[in-house]
């Protein structure tokens, strides 16, 4: 199969600065759409809760994020958003078509999540895409615990 459109959803709220897993995905994503000739559509989805100021706003990010993407000539849309990740993340892989999921896992925060992340974990039983799960080093987590803004792990907006 040769993807024509990969998603690449990636956390961007909760960190200070890109986490290491999102670098990853953004680069193994670039890998494939190069030899494949695939668009990239990268997203974030923020949640419905006002964290800590930041320096940089999540569209701010994304934009970093990408730039080397589309230096390298490669076909980037960008997409940010608000609400549930794992639903969001859904309505957009259909809506657009996308034939492959390049997602990341980083989250560790309780019980639910130490295999892999909540959003991660419900994005992998999403049967209509392949997915293709990042999981970072022990030396990547470490450094994004130390990029998480200081009160996200004790906030969970969802009902």
């Amino acid at each position: 199969m040769k993807p024509r459109l990969i998603c690449v959803p990636v956390a961007l709220q909760r960190y200070l600065d890109l986490p290491p897993v999102a670098l990853r995905q953004r680069d193994v994503a670039g890998l494939i759409a190069r030899s494949t000739g695939a668009e990239l559509l990268v997203l974030s989805v923020d949640a419905p809760v006002a964290l800590v100021a930041q320096l940089e706003s999540t569209p701010e990010k994304l934009d970093r994020l990408v730039q080397p993407l589309r230096d390298d000539g490669l076909s980037v849309q960008v997409l940010h958003r608000e609400g549930r990740p794992s639903a969001v993340v859904r309505e957009v892989i259909e809506g657009a078509g996308a034939d492959l999921l390049v997602i990341g896992s980083h989250s560790k925060r309780g019980p639910l999540d130490v295999g892999v992340g909540s959003t991660a974990s419900a994005l992998m039983r999403f049967d209509d895409v392949p997915v293709l799960l990042v999981r970072p080093t022990g030396e990547e987590a470490a450094l994004a615990r130390k990029l998480m803004v200081p009160t996200y792990p004790w906030v969970f907006p969802y009902p």
